[in-house]
């Protein structure tokens, strides 16, 4: 991601939500079904209100050691760092498939399977 689509989408009131639709459009314009696309709604739904550049830019940066060892509170950078385990949990409360709770809690992984794959690159490019 470039700096400049960073700092833009993070200063943006509502950047997370057209995200989240972004990411379900494309991946219904790839042909996801509607569990997929459903996984690209939800993927961030987690992610705190008042995450900030900086937990961002921290997120990209810190090894994944750090993001583990960070992810342990109920900070804001805690919440961000651990946002895909919280979204697939947030997900299983609303009922969900287990497959949609799974893809949203890989959503940050390497992806193993084509639909984590799909996720992955509809993710990373629906930045604004």
């Amino acid at each position: 991601m470039r700096v400049r689509q960073l700092v833009r989408f993070a200063r943006s009131p509502d950047g997370d939500r057209r995200h989240a639709e972004r990411t379900a459009a494309l991946l219904r314009a790839r042909g996801g079904d509607d569990d997929l696309v459903l996984a690209g709604l939800l993927h961030d739904v987690a992610k705190p209100a008042r995450t900030r550049l900086w937990h961002r830019v921290a997120g990209a940066l810190l090894p994944a050691a750090a993001r583990r060892r960070l992810a342990r509170g109920g900070g804001t950078l805690a919440r961000y760092l651990d946002h895909a385990r919280l979204g697939a949990e947030e997900a299983r409360r609303r009922g969900v498939s287990a497959r949609v709770i799974r893809l949203i809690e890989r959503h940050h992984e390497r992806p193993v399977t084509s639909e984590e794959r799909m996720l992955h690159e509809a993710d990373r490019e629906a930045v604004p």
